[in-house]
């Protein structure tokens, strides 16, 4: 019971410091947001800030894994995770970053958007876990984690004026004949 409220208590601090530094990121530069003024904001010690992290890319970084923790956990089952190149998964890839889309712009803004590419090549990477992967097919899954960052980039700049649905098409048709898909035939 004690481990548990405990874990609960750095999860809540974790939680306050990620919600201070992307409310701070809306009204400051990046670099200049300090410490001090962001454990201010989230009500927490410094000492709690640096048993948690040790600087604010990896408060972004924490917080993208969280995100595709959260995805992993929310898909339909086994077989939408291996099949993560048809329409249905792609269209629901884009609507969950949707969801995130002001941290996505705030990862922009503070020229962190790598951050980002380097979450959708880790997913990329670990839904095609049971793929015994050469080099070549690694670049290929980098390959398409870039163009769907590309994409994603590029529809929320313009303020997703294009209809979720042809981007995702645009996106398909571009994949489905990809390598992987070829294999599960």
């Amino acid at each position: 019971m004690k481990n548990l409220s405990k874990n609960t208590a750095k999860e809540f601090t974790k939680n306050c410091i990620m919600d201070a530094l992307l409310q701070l990121m809306h009204t400051k530069d990046y670099e200049q947001i300090t410490i001090s003024e962001l454990t201010r904001k989230a009500g927490v010690s410094r000492m709690s800030y640096y048993r948690s992290y040790s600087s604010k890319d990896s408060i972004l970084t924490d917080y993208m894994h969280r995100i595709l923790k959260e995805y992993a956990e929310e898909l339909k089952g086994p077989a939408f995770q291996a099949d993560f190149q048809t329409y249905e998964h792609i269209l629901w890839s884009l609507k969950y970053l949707q969801k995130y889309k002001d941290y996505v712009l705030c990862l922009k803004k503070a020229n962190r958007s790598e951050i980002l590419l380097h979450g959708l090549d880790l997913y990329m990477l670990s839904v095609t876990k049971p793929l015994d992967k050469s080099a070549l097919e690694r670049y290929e899954l980098y390959y398409y984690s870039g163009a769907l960052y590309n994409i994603f980039m590029h529809w929320i700049e313009d303020d997703m004026k294009e209809d979720i649905e042809v981007i995702a098409s645009i996106i398909y048709e571009h994949v489905r004949h990809s390598r992987f898909n070829d294999r599960k035939k």
